[in-house]
């Protein structure tokens, strides 16, 4: 790697943990888990881009791609186009109103308010599962970058970049993450404007993808048709049950905040879904020879001069590092007030919560880490993470939408699409969360109809 190049990262990084750590001491717990509910319009945009796209969003559509998805692929980000104009339209105005009455901090939060403490616990799990795997998979993204650009051991990379992480995270909580968040978007910005251009480039223009076989443009290659269609009314609807997206609601200034935030988060998300496929696609072109793991650190070693080199691979560790520190923030939200507190009746005043906070993320941090170093294999973790998302969809889009609604409805359709969706994992991972959905919805209407017993929505009005 040039001492150009290796300088640019360098002084990313750096810079990145001074930010992360400023005013590490005037912190309160508000600040830690939602940014004292005081997030304006810039900073909401630049936090939720930053923070949803990630090692998934970008390694792992490109994967996808590559790996036999093709043209197809574009499915996706349509979908979460869809899911997120749906989520900022009908959804975050009213999570904003909800944490406002309820003061609250989580996603589970509102499953107890709604329904019942014990679906919080249940939900929390689903929580828990979800942002345990994308922690690993950001962590094993800083580990892969590393190694394949630069030769330099996988393990000692992944350390070094999951403890800058780590360490900026447990002393900031939100505030600094948010901080940090408008460096990296900005960083990130080099992925769209001079990579992708680059790759089109060296790939012969767009018509050179009407040259790949019509078997890996359909998608054939990856996936029966069938799962592709799924994957597009469904593959977005995550968005509804994503709780880095309701903490980003609960922070945020006040619902206009939120509503000018959402065109433009929604626009720009979509645009690098979208630039993720078309990587994959063309390293179909350039390089077949890849892996899905490598492909996105191939192209960059193989095809960007040195400067450029050092400013994208930056962008690359933008994206990693924005993702990163909010899934361990999640991760440990949940464990300290979804379970410590509320489940274990736990009565603390807020300077211990805040120090216990800083603690749990250390540990969740570490465990990531940990994980990281043990799986190598991004889009199936990548898709993982994801599917647990489904079980929760009707539990939330019913609890602000049907009155009907009840506890036991939302229980047992999250336990049950969680049991199919395990299963369904040992047996087709990549198919998994499509009875998982059925099975979930279906579920929870029929509980509903049969029983009739709904609890008033308490916090509007």
């Amino acid at each position: 790697m040039n001492l150009i190049d290796l300088s640019i990262v360098l002084l990313f990084l750096l810079i990145t943990f001074i930010i992360g750590i400023i005013d590490r001491k005037k912190i309160t717990l508000e600040d830690y888990w939602v940014n004292g509910r005081r997030t304006g319009t810039i900073f909401l945009i630049a936090t939720i881009f930053s923070t949803f796209i990630g090692v998934g969003a970008i390694l792992g559509h490109a994967g996808i791609a590559f790996s036999g998805g093709g043209l197809a692929t574009f499915l996706l980000p349509l979908s979460f186009l869809a899911y997120f104009l749906i989520f900022y339209k009908f959804f975050a105005p009213k999570i904003r109103e909800f944490g406002d009455k309820q003061l609250a901090y989580t996603m589970p939060d509102f499953l107890e308010a709604r329904y019942s403490p014990r679906v919080r616990v249940i939900g929390a799990i689903v929580n828990l599962i979800t942002f345990s795997l994308y922690v690993a998979l950001q962590i094993l993204g800083i580990g892969i970058f590393v190694n394949t650009l630069t030769g330099f051991n996988p393990t000692i990379a992944t350390i070094i970049g999951g403890a800058i992480v780590i360490t900026y995270t447990s002393i900031g909580g939100l505030r600094a993450d948010i901080r940090t968040d408008i460096f990296q978007s900005i960083i990130m910005l080099s992925l769209l404007f001079i990579f992708l251009p680059i790759l089109i480039i060296k790939g012969g223009g767009i018509n050179t993808i009407a040259s790949l076989p019509k078997e890996f443009l359909i998608g054939k290659d990856f996936a029966p048709l069938y799962v592709i269609i799924f994957a597009f009314f469904f593959g977005g609807a995550g968005v509804l049950a994503s709780a880095d997206l309701w903490q980003r609601a609960y922070s945020a200034k006040n619902k206009e905040s939120i509503r000018k935030s959402g065109i433009v988060t929604t626009i720009l998300i979509f645009l690098f879904i979208a630039m993720a496929v078309l990587f994959g696609i063309y390293g179909k072109i350039l390089l077949p020879d890849s892996s899905s793991n490598t492909i996105v650190a191939d192209l960059l070693r193989n095809f960007v001069p040195v400067g450029l080199y050092g400013l994208i691979l930056a962008g690359f560790f933008a994206a990693i590092m924005s993702s990163a520190d909010t899934m361990i923030l999640i991760t440990s939200m949940t464990l300290v007030r979804d379970i410590y507190q509320k489940t274990m009746r736990k009565e603390l005043n807020h300077k211990k919560v805040l120090k216990l906070s800083r603690k749990v993320t250390v540990i969740v941090g570490t465990l990531g880490l940990i994980i990281a170093l043990l799986v190598f294999n991004i889009v199936h973790l990548a898709i993982e993470a994801i599917t647990f998302y489904v079980v929760l969809l009707p539990s939330i889009i019913f609890g602000f939408y049907w009155k009907k609604a009840n506890s036991k409805a939302a229980f047992w359709s999250i336990l049950l699409g969680l049991i199919v969706l395990i299963a369904f994992l040992f047996i087709s991972p990549i198919q998994a969360f499509i009875p998982a959905t059925i099975v979930s919805f279906i579920t929870f209407i029929l509980i509903v109809l049969v029983n009739k017993q709904s609890k008033e929505i308490t916090w509007h009005g």
